[in-house]
């Protein structure tokens, strides 16, 4: 059984195929849309991807880059995250670039000349801490706040320093120039570099400073994959101040900004049910041969898409509670009923209302004190679609806890009551969803689901979500 999505395969040539034909959240024509960008644009700036972490933009950044090779686009890929061990962001983007070397030779050893020269003539200033300013409009200032720290030939020697770094900086942009012009076959190099966010905070910063101020030449594009959000909490925590706008602080780096739309997480969820094989279990011949668990498929899927389909669960958060829901069905035995719709409903709450989940696991609410936190959550799923699944899904919930407190004698009560006034049935509790269409109180007397498993509490279904029931 798998507990782990893999990446989805993709073809490394023409003729293998399109290197989006297994992306599972058609994406393609964003693709598209991007090379446009880049093509018309090809002067070179600096463009970020900004979606949030686990929405799948790496998946995305490395199909788009096969199909831009099969463009015949120069394209280099770089993960900061795995690269932030180095302790010079100049020298891990060059071993970049030597990637496209073979017809640039003799350029590419002029431009590690050059840069050989411009780290040379920075160190002392980079011992100094002056590292981010050393390009910057704001050295003179930092030179000034230092300078009572040297003497006068310290200070001599830091300027001629300041002075050769200056144009270092010169030769090395003009050679990158070259190199870049010898290679790219008349199409701009798109340079990705992807999960900046994931950095060590001044690796990151780095990263971004020498993109700026060194690498940024006419015929390059730099793609960032980031997420903005936790950028900005690594900028913040680089200049340790949390008054630092670090929208405004990006926005020096970043020429053009693009969002993947959100994807149709109802096809996604599909697939993972395939990806887990809940079939092997839910559609085994054993299940099949018992009528009640026919519907067992369906409830698990159509729950799923009304609880994780909202824009707030990234694509990796869905794919961590699927493994956890398959996991879960392995719990159970193939003639037991498992309640999917409770195990789907209580694998949000785990993900999504961790200290919830565990107070109803230990049984620390009152009905009404359930009724209390849940009202809110199930207003929340406003999809008119799904108004009555919802509604069922809730009935069946409060309906298990409270047998779950009669087994333990936290209470007495029945769960509904008669209204005398109309005759019809009412919850002993109070919730702002009992008068909505499909009456709740109806539902929550007399669950929708087989007779079988009437007695069957909250509990029996909580403690194999929880793993404290063996694994068959």
């Amino acid at each position: 059984m798998k507990l782990k999505l893999i990446p989805p395969y993709i073809p490394k040539t023409k003729e293998e195929g399109d290197p989006f034909m297994n992306c599972k959240l058609d994406r393609k024509e964003y693709a598209d849309a991007l090379t446009t960008i880049v093509n018309t644009y090809s002067d070179g700036f600096v463009m970020a991807i900004n979606n949030k972490w686990g929405s799948g933009k790496t998946t995305f950044v490395e199909m788009w880059k096969q199909q831009l090779k099969n463009e015949d686009f120069q394209t280099l890929y770089f993960n900061a995250w795995e690269n932030d061990f180095q302790t010079e962001v100049m020298v891990a983007l060059l071993a970049e670039l030597k990637e496209l070397q073979d017809k640039g030779k003799r350029n590419f050893n002029s431009l590690v000349k050059s840069g050989a020269i411009l780290l040379n003539k920075t160190t002392p200033i980079i011992t100094k801490g002056l590292v981010s300013k050393v390009v910057g409009d704001k050295v003179v200032g930092e030179l000034v706040e230092v300078i009572t720290e040297l003497t006068t030939g310290e200070l001599k020697k830091q300027i001629e320093s300041f002075t050769d770094a200056k144009k270092g900086l010169i030769d090395f942009r003009n050679n990158l120039k070259k190199y870049v012009a010898q290679v790219n076959k008349g199409k701009p190099v798109i340079f990705i570099i992807d999960e900046l966010d994931r950095c060590r905070p001044n690796y990151a910063v780095s990263v971004l400073e020498n993109v700026k101020h060194l690498f940024s030449v006419e015929g390059i594009v730099f793609v960032l994959s980031i997420d903005k959000v936790q950028l900005g909490h690594a900028i913040r925590g680089v200049y340790g101040s949390e008054q630092i706008d670090s929208e405004e602080y990006l926005r020096r780096f970043i020429d053009l900004e693009y969002n993947l739309p959100t994807p149709d997480r109802r096809l996604f969820i599909k697939y993972l049910y395939n990806y887990f094989e809940f079939n092997l279990f839910i559609n085994s011949n054993a299940r099949r041969a018992r009528v009640e668990f026919h519907s067992d498929i369906d409830v698990l899927q159509n729950n799923a898409i009304i609880l994780f389909a909202d824009e707030n669960f990234t694509l990796t958060q869905i794919e961590k509670n699927f493994a956890r829901i398959r996991l879960t069905l392995n719990t159970f035995s193939e003639d037991q009923y498992i309640l999917t719709d409770i195990v789907v409903l209580l694998s949000y709450i785990y993900d999504r209302y961790p200290e919830i989940y565990n107070k109803i696991e230990n049984s620390e609410y009152t009905l009404q004190e359930l009724v209390d936190v849940m009202d809110p959550i199930f207003e929340s799923f406003k999809d008119p679609e799904h108004r009555g699944t919802r509604l069922i899904l809730y009935a069946s919930f409060l309906n298990r806890y409270h047998k779950q407190l009669l087994r333990l004698k936290k209470t007495k009560e029945n769960i509904v009551e008669l209204d005398k006034s109309n005759k019809s049935l009412k919850l002993v509790v109070k919730s702002r969803l009992e008068n909505e269409r499909n009456h709740l109180a109806s539902l929550a007397s007399f669950p929708p689901s087989h007779s079988q498993t009437k007695n069957i509490d909250l509990a029996f279904i909580q403690k194999r979500y929880s793993l404290v029931e063996n694994l068959r």
